[in-house]
């Protein structure tokens, strides 16, 4: 089948073999892309994807090839927590460390454990962890005669040469072609320069896939879902099912003829490491509207304080040119020369530190007390530190949410607040951000009518505030699940889904406990 017939194919037919409500365009600027081809709502599956091919991350945590969960390379003893590592169990033909004799045989393993046994090499178990960028190639290359189908799928996709490609990619692509070709015996069957694309290939396509352990890192390519183009601010939202099937939803209303997009990087970095990770990783250079807005949308997430002005902080002039001066948008007085890689240098660092020493609220509050005089509010860095005092805030040993003070709690709530105004100008409609930023936001105002429910013999709090705040937690809380309603149940975002709903039986009873107490 021809690359024309394959795309005119999936530009006819969706996953389920229904009319789709896309097509799959070709622009100079961004190269194949999907175009809608009639108005799609809110939430709205626009296409859902199965995988070409997955397997470990190179940084994965040691898994089982075949079910990806956790397994330990030097057991000692079976484990009592459902979520620790398994001890491994050697494939018997190729000995690579699975978690079951099941496993061993299950068909994901089949590639790599075909090509180790034809050629009678084998692997000590103890360094298979460092070899998963050589799985994940080799399940590439066994397509080729065994699933011609979905051979033609991947190499339909784009690809990159080593000229473009940053030197350390280069150096990992040529290591895997020296091991297949060399250690693995398969020079005959493939030679280094196909190897080598291969690489090339999974870099540019491939979706890392969340999973449900922690440490556990899954790479997958799909056929449709590496036609998205990327954008700072995109407009579709991605969920993987636990069989690992891409769903790509309309993250708002979107209308016929719009493009649809994916963030390939963290939305919550600056304009400087988004773009850096992207040429790295993805091998082109972002000019999208974010990028080139210096403000980022008004989030001010690159922004650094004045040193001449109490108001102001520094941005970028250019924010597409790395070596761009920055200037205080206040009173226009220009940064000293390298000052924004100094203070980016320094918060890094700092924020390495305090990862590094663990995450406490007393930790987070001093961080962000002390950068706040160098760093906009908004800042990339801030966001980080303050997002995780968001959540540990009411869910940590010193600081469950019974125990948070009315100053807690507000405290709360502004972060909160600051999420979802963040994500409604970087990711708006759908997102994961919104809706745990809305979970917590629930908690915090739920809080607040229950201790203003509990000090009624010390303070005249009236029936109607406290009914006010009950209400105020209930829109928080529906609006927190009909944004992560769309969350696989063996995801983080799944559970606090499940948990969302539980809690409208809990404000009930706060409901009802207002309306005894008033009674009385």
């Amino acid at each position: 089948m021809s690359t024309e017939l394959i795309t005119d194919t999936l530009n006819e037919l969706s996953l389920e073999g229904i009319e789709k409500s896309y097509r799959i365009a070709e622009a100079e600027d961004v190269g194949r892309h999907i175009v809608l081809t009639k108005d799609v709502e809110q939430g709205e599956i626009i296409f859902q994807d199965r995988p070409i091919v997955t397997g470990p991350a190179r940084h994965s945590e040691p898994v089982c090839l075949s079910c990806y969960r956790l397994i330990n390379l030097n057991p000692q003893k079976a484990p009592t927590d459902p979520e620790a590592p398994v001890p491994y169990v050697a494939c018997p033909r190729c000995k690579w460390p699975m978690c079951s004799e099941e496993c061993t045989n299950h068909a994901r393993h089949k590639a790599e454990c075909f090509f180790l046994f034809s050629t009678g090499c084998r692997i000590n178990p103890g360094d298979t962890d460092s070899l998963y960028d050589v799985i994940m190639v080799l399940r590439c290359l066994y397509l080729k005669n065994h699933k011609p189908e979905a051979w033609k799928e991947l190499v339909n996709l784009q690809s990159c040469e080593a000229a473009s490609m940053d030197e350390e990619l280069v150096d990992r692509a040529e290591k895997v072609a020296n091991l297949i070709c060399g250690t693995f015996k398969l020079a005959e069957s493939f030679s280094r320069e196909l190897v080598f694309e291969m690489c090339s290939r999974l870099e540019t396509n491939s979706f890392e896939i969340p999973w449900s352990q922690q440490g556990v890192a899954i790479q997958g390519v799909y056929s449709i879902g590496c036609m998205l183009e990327h954008s700072c601010i995109p407009s579709a939202h991605k969920t993987f099912n636990k069989d690992l099937t891409l769903n790509i939803r309309a993250a708002y209303s979107l209308d016929e003829g719009d493009a649809v997009s994916l963030c390939y990087t963290d939305n919550l970095w600056t304009t400087a490491q988004r773009r850096e990770h992207l040429v790295y990783s993805k091998d082109f250079i972002c000019t999208c509207d974010r990028c080139q807005d210096n403000t980022e949308n008004e989030t001010y997430m690159s922004g650094l304080k004045c040193l001449k002005c109490p108001d102001g902080f520094y941005l970028p002039d250019n924010p597409l040119d790395c070596a761009t001066n920055w200037f205080c948008y206040k009173c226009k007085a220009q940064a000293p020369k390298g000052y924004n890689d100094m203070a980016e240098s320094k918060v890094s660092e700092a924020v390495s530190k305090l990862e590094e020493s663990g995450l406490t609220v007393p930790a987070c509050r001093k961080f962000i007390s002390t950068y706040s005089r160098v760093l906009h509010p908004n800042h990339a860095h801030m966001l980080d530190v303050k997002y995780s005092l968001l959540n540990i805030l009411g869910h940590s040993q010193e600081f469950m949410m019974e125990s948070l003070t009315e100053q807690d709690l507000k405290e709360k709530e502004d972060l909160a607040i600051c999420f979802l105004n963040v994500a409604s100008k970087v990711l708006p409609g759908i997102s994961r951000l919104k809706g745990t930023s809305l979970y917590e936001l629930y908690l915090s105002v739920r809080q607040r009518a229950i201790l203003a429910l509990n000090q009624l013999d010390k303070v005249d709090h009236s029936k109607e505030s406290i009914m006010g705040l009950i209400r105020t937690a209930g829109i928080h809380l529906q609006d927190c699940i009909d944004c992560l309603q769309y969350e696989p149940e063996h995801r983080p975002e799944g559970r606090l889904y499940k948990a969302a709903l539980m809690e409208r039986q809990n404000l009930m009873e706060l409901l009802i406990n207002v309306e005894n107490k008033f009674k009385n």
